[in-house]
């Protein structure tokens, strides 16, 4: 069912749920820039236990009790932090509403994601209903395909796919993520920031998203600024 962490997450703090990609039933809202450059389908092609594990997930989620038994699971392993959908993805408006009605069901614990599944008007109504929850942090993703979506509600905060060097995001994107290839080209400063992750800046310590936390530490505004991230600190992240 739930995983804990990964090499880019950290180890211990994030645990995540995933589903199988890279097909339009998994990925509603999958676009030809993002099938081209999903590393979970690479993943899931030399790693074929966690494509496994990931039907068996797509399986479970259409059970009657599957909101029951993700609860018991995440109190039974004390998990405070839950990112959905390292691959795959909402992929239809009543998968989307046991999500909804699982986070409501465990206020003490902070999911995350980034989804695609916006473009649907059906299961965008059911994440926004997300993003009103005060332990929902929703991201939506957007690439040169999809454009910059024109509806996005308040605490709702766009990601933008970068592929190329040129690929300069619009104006509405608070973050982005780079493709592979550009990830050792150190980063621009300046606004929308660059995953600290992928933003080329070689540093003693490796960072993972549990130390970071931008994109999953509760709301204190509808616009936050990335925390600052020193290549040499003595203490971790500052924050």
């Amino acid at each position: 069912m739930l995983t804990q962490g990964n090499h880019k997450l950290g180890p211990h703090r994030i645990w995540t749920f995933s589903l199988p990609s890279g097909t339009p039933e998994m990925c509603p809202g999958m676009t030809a820039t993002c099938r081209r450059h999903c590393y979970a389908i690479r993943m899931e092609g030399y790693r074929p236990a966690a494509a496994a594990k990931y039907r068996r997930n797509f399986d479970l989620s259409h059970r009657r009790d599957f909101a029951r038994r993700v609860s018991a699971f995440i109190i039974a392993n004390a998990i405070r932090v839950v990112r959905l959908h390292c691959g795959g993805d909402f992929y239809s408006p009543r998968y989307a509403r046991t999500w909804l009605r699982i986070i409501r069901m465990s206020p003490r614990v902070q999911f995350y994601f980034y989804s695609r599944a916006w473009v649907v008007s059906d299961i965008k109504l059911v994440i926004d209903r997300m993003a009103g929850l005060p332990n929902s942090r929703v991201w939506y993703s957007a690439d040169a395909d999809t454009g910059i979506p024109t509806d996005v509600p308040p605490r709702v905060r766009v990601a933008w796919l970068a592929t190329n060097p040129d690929d300069r995001p619009p104006l509405g994107v608070d973050l982005v993520f780079r493709v592979r290839q550009l990830r050792s080209q150190p980063a621009k400063q300046g606004e929308p920031p660059v995953c600290p992750t992928e933003d080329g800046v070689i540093r003693p310590h490796r960072l993972t998203c549990d130390r970071c936390g931008y994109c999953w530490r509760p709301q204190i505004s509808d616009r936050i600024s990335l925390p600052v991230i020193n290549p040499f600190p003595q203490g971790g992240v500052v924050e």
